[in-house]
């Protein structure tokens, strides 16, 4: 007989749920986008917390440049905590995680500018306007130029006013999409984890 034990936990973990409709997610919206004549793919993700999407960042881009050793990520954040924690659990990936100020990314020239994807997960721009203009400057200026943005928003104002200030850095919306099934928080009505996937690239 199979002894089930009632006070265990069976549900799925919600992170990791998160993450793989994420990924379907940046399939769909990221990749018809995004050209890589021939060349490698560096990824810059800004002020990334723990960077849970780490793992995910780097299997996208390894689908489209053919393999992992062809995509490199520099991931960023102020936060110590965070970024200790991302080191450890993703230190067997091709990536660097920064404790920095992602307004002040471009101290670090020798990242160069020709990054193929900005990523800002979750970026707050409701909470603290100027500095994520600064933060979308920074980021932007990062780009090659060929290179995409991508933002994903917790809810439907703070996307369309993230868009509109990208919108007044010189960057054109290219697709913005909400996302299917995304998981609803309960403490926070009208949000849920990566609501809106905004793609968007410098006005030609």
């Amino acid at each position: 007989a199979v002894i089930i034990d009632p006070n265990k936990d069976f549900s799925p973990d919600p992170i990791a749920q998160d993450m793989r409709r994420l990924e379907d997610s940046l399939r769909e919206v990221v990749k018809p986008h995004l050209q890589l004549p021939g060349k490698d793919l560096r990824i810059l993700n800004l002020a990334c917390g723990r960077c849970d999407e780490a793992e995910s960042l780097i299997k996208l881009g390894s689908e489209l440049v053919g393999t992992p050793t062809q995509v490199e990520m520099v991931a960023a954040d102020i936060r110590i905590r965070e970024i200790r924690q991302a080191r450890e659990r993703f230190g067997h990936l091709p990536a660097k995680f920064l404790i920095e100020d992602a307004t002040k990314i471009d101290a670090h020239s020798e990242l160069g500018d020709d990054f193929g994807l900005v990523f800002l997960r979750h970026q707050n721009f409701w909470h603290g306007q100027e500095l994520w203009k600064k933060i979308f400057d920074q980021g932007t200026a990062k780009l090659d130029k060929n290179g995409l943005l991508v933002i994903t928003s917790y809810f439907d104002k703070e996307h369309h006013l993230a868009l509109q200030a990208l919108e007044e850095l010189g960057m054109e919306v290219i697709e913005s999409r909400r996302t299917k099934g995304s998981r609803a928080l309960s403490d926070a009505p009208g949000k849920s984890v990566d609501r809106w996937v905004a793609v968007l690239r410098r006005k030609a």
